[in-house]
């Protein structure tokens, strides 16, 4: 039986913690690190389609996504106000896998930005909270990103498959 040292040691290693993968750790020869969406070269979801409003079980497939060097993978909620997406935020507890592995999303943390007459929010302009996670050297082929968000009322769960193209 291993001792509770023993599992901390090991997930140390090879850059994880008891709640999933931290910033710099490794999936293969690719790497998570902190970032926004405007530090990245490409931002998985202009190619995949990120909204989901209502709860419920999603799976989509998207189109091939480049190769770049830093991909966003970030993702998260919106409110047309900042004090509604604190209070949804709040009541949120949200998981990450990419490719099986969990993602420990608290060590990335999360940022806001404005997006100016969201269509999903009725053509006003919403506060987007996402998380800081960024893929660093994705390896080409297909990949699976699943995000999990629970809340009181419900589940939204959503798996997107995308290949990342030589």
């Amino acid at each position: 039986m291993l001792s509770l040292t023993a599992v901390t040691f090991v997930t140390a290693a090879f850059g994880g913690s008891a709640q999933g993968i931290g910033p710099g750790g490794r999936i293969g020869g690719m790497s998570l690190v902190r970032g926004t969406a405007g530090q990245a070269d490409r931002k998985l979801f202009d190619t995949c389609d990120p909204v989901i409003l209502r709860y419920g079980r999603y799976v989509r497939t998207c189109g091939g996504v480049p190769r770049v060097h830093r991909l966003f993978i970030g993702y998260g909620d919106f409110e047309t106000t900042r004090r509604a997406l604190d209070n949804r935020w709040r009541a949120t507890t949200w998981d990450l896998w990419l490719d099986g592995h969990r993602v420990d999303l608290a060590a990335f943390g999360a940022s806001d930005r404005l997006l100016v007459s969201f269509p999903p929010a009725g053509g006003h302009d919403a506060v987007l909270r996402e998380w800081r996670v960024t893929l660093v050297d994705a390896a080409p082929g297909k990949h699976v990103l699943r995000y999990r968000a629970r809340q009181r009322d419900g589940v939204r769960d959503a798996t997107w498959t995308f290949v990342v193209v030589r």
